[in-house]
C-alpha cells in the first residue's frame, strides 16, 4: 500500500470513527494532518537510524557514515513521496 492510499485510508478510518460524514474540505485538511503525521514519525525514524547506524558502527566510521547516509537517502525518497500527496 503506497503513501498516498494510506493516507486515505486513515481519513476513511477517522469519519467512521467519528460517525462523520466528512464533506470534501475536511477529508482534504485531515489528509494533510495525517500526511504531516507520517512525515515527521519519519523524519524522526530517520534520525534514530541514522544514529544507531553511527552508535554500531563507531569502529568502523566509513562503514557508519555510508549506512547513514542510505537511511538519509530512502528518508528524502520518502518525503519526496509525501510531499507530492498535497
Amino acid at each position: 500500500m503506497n503513501l498516498k492510499d494510506r493516507s486515505e485510508a486513515a481519513v476513511q478510518q477517522a469519519g467512521e470513527a467519528l460517525g462523520a460524514d466528512l464533506s470534501e474540505d475536511q477529508r482534504a485538511a485531515l489528509a494533510k494532518v495525517i500526511e504531516q503525521a507520517m512525515a515527521d514519525a519519519m523524519k524522526e525514524t530517520a534520525a534514530r537510524s541514522g544514529e544507531a547506524a553511527r552508535n554500531c558502527c563507531s569502529h568502523d566510521q566509513d562503514m557508519a557514515h555510508k549506512i547513514a547516509e542510505q537511511i538519509q537517502q530512502s528518508h528524502k525518497a520518502l518525503i519526496a513521496n509525501l510531499s507530492s500527496l498535497r
